[in-house]
C-alpha cells in the first residue's frame, strides 16, 4: 500500500471527525431540546451513520484490512477491528429503535458511538496505517530478516 493510499484514509477520517464530534455534542444537548428537535437530531445522526460512516467501514474491511492482514501474514489479524464495526452497527440499530422520549438511553448510545468510532479511527491511524507505510521485511530463502542486528526467524506454521 502506498503512502498516498494511507493519506487518503487519514483525510477521510478527518472529514468524518466533524460529524462524529457532532454525535458527542448532540448527546449532551438532548435533554434540553424539544421532542421534535430530539427526533430531528437523532434522525440526522442516523442518516450520517447509515449513509456515510457504515459504507466507509465496509470499504475499509474490503481493502484496508485485507492489506493489513497480508502485511501481518494472517487475514484473521484484523478481526478485532471488524468487531468494532459490528459493535458500531449494533448501536446504530439500537439507536434507530430507541424511543425519542428515552433521553438517557439515547445519550448512552450516542456517547457510546462517539467513543467507539473515535477510538477505532485512532487505532487505524496509529497502528494499521504506519504498518502499511513501513518497508516490508525482506525474505531470503524462506527466512524473514528483521534487522541488521537481529537473527532471522522462520514463521511457525501449524501447531
Amino acid at each position: 500500500m502506498t503512502t498516498q493510499e494511507t493519506e487518503t484514509v487519514r483525510r477521510d477520517h478527518a472529514k468524518l471527525r466533524g460529524d462524529v464530534e457532532h454525535i458527542r455534542l448532540a448527546a449532551r444537548e438532548l435533554p434540553d431540546v424539544s421532542p421534535e428537535e430530539r427526533h430531528a437530531i437523532v434522525g440526522r445522526i442516523l442518516d450520517f451513520l447509515r449513509e456515510t460512516l457504515l459504507p466507509h467501514a465496509e470499504e475499509e474491511e474490503q481493502w484496508l484490512y485485507a492489506a493489513v492482514g497480508k502485511a501481518l501474514g494472517n487475514p484473521e489479524a484484523t478481526h478485532t477491528m471488524t468487531h468494532d464495526h459490528i459493535a458500531i452497527r449494533s448501536r446504530v440499530l439500537e439507536l434507530a429503535v430507541t424511543d425519542d422520549t428515552d433521553v438517557d438511553r439515547l445519550q448512552e448510545l450516542l456517547y457510546g458511538l462517539y467513543a467507539l468510532i473515535t477510538v477505532h479511527f485512532w487505532k487505524e491511524e496509529q497502528l494499521y496505517l504506519p504498518l502499511l507505510e513501513r518497508p516490508a521485511w525482506p525474505v531470503f530463502d524462506g527466512i524473514r530478516w528483521r534487522g541488521k542486528n537481529e537473527r532471522p526467524f522462520r514463521a511457525v506454521v501449524g501447531n
